[in-house]
């Protein structure tokens, strides 16, 4: 068995199996279900499970970043964990080669391909709003929603079609009279963990320990 495992947000399974693929990784890739985005809670006890049952592993990384404080307190009962120094997965995509250069707008809206297909199943997809409540009361709903919120941008990490998530955002920012920006994402923090190049961006927990605050 690999001696390395990864639990990763599906959100990140385009770039990682691209970054694996070009370190020509060995390691063992876990998604987990999307629905564990909106529950840290939940995040922690399932990762806490995972991590409990794995057996003849010498690392585990979680690519769950903070995640809302989910993967505070996990204990390292099996194997050596190492966690990215990163918020959540929008930073692991706009990585480059170190955490230190990390530039985000915190007022922005980002989306992916992976994203757009988590919005698309999500309560407040436009189509679905409009289904039930119809156009006018759809786009209102979204205004209030938002409020201020309207600068959209689309993570370009050369993994998906961008055009896509541009035609799919399209309306969102008509309705609120915003902004769409591409930027490129180099998923830098990916690449690090296909290479196992494990640097000041990344937290380790030694086994036996458990993960702090951060």
């Amino acid at each position: 068995m690999p001696k390395t495992v990864i639990l990763s947000c599906p959100t990140l399974k385009g770039e990682l199996t691209a970054a694996l693929a070009e370190a020509s990784s060995e390691a063992i890739v876990y998604f987990m279900p999307q629905r564990l985005h909106s529950d840290p809670k939940e995040l922690h006890d399932y990762v806490q499970d995972m991590i409990d049952h794995f057996w003849n592993v010498d690392r585990i990384v979680l690519c769950v970043s903070g995640c809302g404080g989910g993967t505070k307190g996990l204990k390292a009962t099996t194997a050596e964990l190492v966690v990215p120094r990163t918020r959540d997965c929008l930073d692991v995509l706009l990585s480059g080669d170190s955490l230190a250069t990390l530039e985000r707008d915190i007022s922005g809206v980002f989306f992916t391909e992976s994203w757009m297909e988590f919005s698309k199943n999500s309560d407040i997809d436009l189509d679905k709003l409009t289904k039930k409540m119809g156009r006018a009361a759809a786009e209102d709903f979204l205004r209030r929603l938002y409020k201020t919120f309207n600068k959209f941008y689309i993570i370009d990490t050369g993994c998906y079609d961008v055009q896509a998530a541009q035609d799919y955002v399209a309306p969102l920012v008509k309705i609120l009279d915003g902004t769409v920006t591409v930027l490129k994402g180099s998923y830098g923090i990916l690449r690090k963990i296909a290479r196992e190049a494990f640097d000041d961006d990344f937290d380790g927990v030694p086994k036996g320990g458990v993960r702090g605050d951060t």
